[in-house]
Formats: C-alpha cells, sequence, structure tokens
C-alpha cells in the first residue's frame, strides 16, 4: 500500500503544471571561452580547436624582439607546461630586480654580453659557507654572479630574485624558456613599496625616515647600478635629467 501511494504521488507531480524540470544548458559549448580555456577544459579535439595551421607559429620578433608566447597569447602552448620569451636588453641597463614565482626560467644569451645576480632562498650562504653556530640570519647571504657570453646558458630557480645587466653599448638579446605555462612576474621593489609606509618602515628597521621613503618610491624605475655609471660613460650617453 504504501508503495503504490508513493508511485501515485510521483505521477501526480510528473503530471503537475507546476512541477520544475531538471535544469538544460542553453549555452553552446565554448561560447565566449578563449582558445586557451578551451583548450584547458577540452579532454580531447585539441586539433579540432587548433583548427589554422597558423595557430601552430608565433612571432618572437615582434614588438622589437620582447615577446612572450605563453598559454594566454599562443594557446598552442597549453599542455606543453612551458612558455618561451624573447628579450632585447638595451645599452647600459639594468631589469628591475624580479621574480617569476610559477616557473624556474632558463636564460640563453643569443648576441651581446649580460651580467646576472640571483638571490636564491634565505638559508643559501655565501660560496664560503657559514660559520659553526651561525644562524641563519647570521649567515651571509648567497649571491649568484656570473657573466654571460653569446650560446650560454644560466638557470634562475623559480621563486628566485634576479637581475639582468648589459654592461654594453650595443642592444643584448636573449630567449628565456619557462617551466610553467604562466611562470607570472612580479616586480619586487614596485611590490614591496606598494605597502603603507609604516609597514615599510617597520620592516627596514627604521633605517630610513618615513620623510624619506617617498623620494625612495620615486627614485625606484631609475635603479642604476654603478656599473650602468660606467657604461653610460663609456659609451657617452647623454643622461636625461628630470
Amino acid at each position: 500500500m504504501i508503495f503504490n501511494a508513493i508511485s501515485i504521488i510521483a505521477a501526480v507531480l510528473a503530471m503537475s503544471p507546476t512541477a520544475v524540470s531538471a535544469p538544460t544548458n542553453q549555452t553552446k559549448p565554448g561560447a565566449e571561452l578563449s582558445k586557451a580555456a578551451r583548450l584547458r577544459m577540452a579532454d580531447r579535439h585539441r586539433y579540432s580547436i587548433l583548427a589554422d595551421d597558423k595557430d601552430f607559429v608565433f612571432d618572437l620578433g615582434q614588438n622589437g624582439f620582447q615577446s612572450i608566447a605563453n598559454r594566454q597569447t599562443f594557446p598552442a602552448m597549453v599542455g606543453t607546461g612551458t612558455s618561451i620569451a624573447a628579450a632585447r636588453f638595451p645599452g647600459c641597463s639594468i631589469s628591475k630586480l624580479h621574480i617569476h614565482p610559477r616557473a624556474a626560467e632558463m636564460l640563453v644569451l643569443l648576441s651581446g654580453r649580460l651580467v646576472t645576480e640571483t638571490i636564491p632562498e634565505l638559508g643559501a650562504a655565501a660560496a664560503a659557507g657559514a660559520a659553526d653556530g651561525q644562524t641563519v640570519q647570521q649567515q651571509q647571504q648567497r649571491v649568484i654572479r656570473n657573466e654571460l657570453a653569446p650560446n650560454t646558458l644560466t638557470v634562475f630557480d623559480q621563486g628566485a630574485l634576479h637581475t639582468q645587466i648589459n654592461p654594453e653599448c650595443d642592444d643584448a638579446t636573449a630567449l628565456t624558456v619557462f617551466s610553467a605555462e604562466d611562470g607570472g612576474f612580479g616586480f619586487v621593489a614596485d611590490q614591496a613599496f606598494a605597502l603603507p609606509d609604516d609597514v615599510i618602515a617597520t620592516q627596514l628597521g627604521d633605517a630610513i625616515s618615513g620623510a624619506d621613503i617617498d623620494r625612495i618610491r620615486a627614485a625606484l624605475p631609475a635603479g642604476v647600478a654603478a656599473q650602468i655609471d660606467a657604461c653610460v660613460e663609456k659609451c657617452k650617453i647623454e643622461k636625461r635629467h628630470f
């Protein structure tokens, strides 16, 4: 009897005009999604999404040899686990100290000369080693410094602070390969000085006064090392005055 009652109730509800049917998806598959997003979601038919042969070609020479092929700019990279960038370093220039939070970077110099400096993780002591009994904070932080000639390769570990300096008059060019489809960029000084002044002063141990913070913040884009000053003098480059 109970079973029959349940069956009758179910039948009535099914015929009722107020019964709500299961929702249906009226959106076409892949509508309004980027090609890269569709590729990440697809379990097959990769080649139907990359239907044009030109989908497999990317011009690294665009923008004056300053471009990056990652899953956003070059969807064919989806599934490769890598991305690649072309980089041009103008004469007498230094890149801002930066990190790639999601990828290691392998840089191969194509032309010119570069000086690279890398600051690895906390606890990586200087090459001379740490003295017995020293804490991590007391150890001298290691800085890995190398000079690159054409066709030489260096590695920047994931998350490691690093910079590249071109100490010559002519441009240097390089290719960089990242161990992720979107390695990300983080400019250390820009991000640090985005914090409130009182937080910055605390982190610097009040080594600078609050009145000086704006001056330092304004000077960040200049970022010129002594080596660059020597290069500017050698190459007879006229300094801009602001």
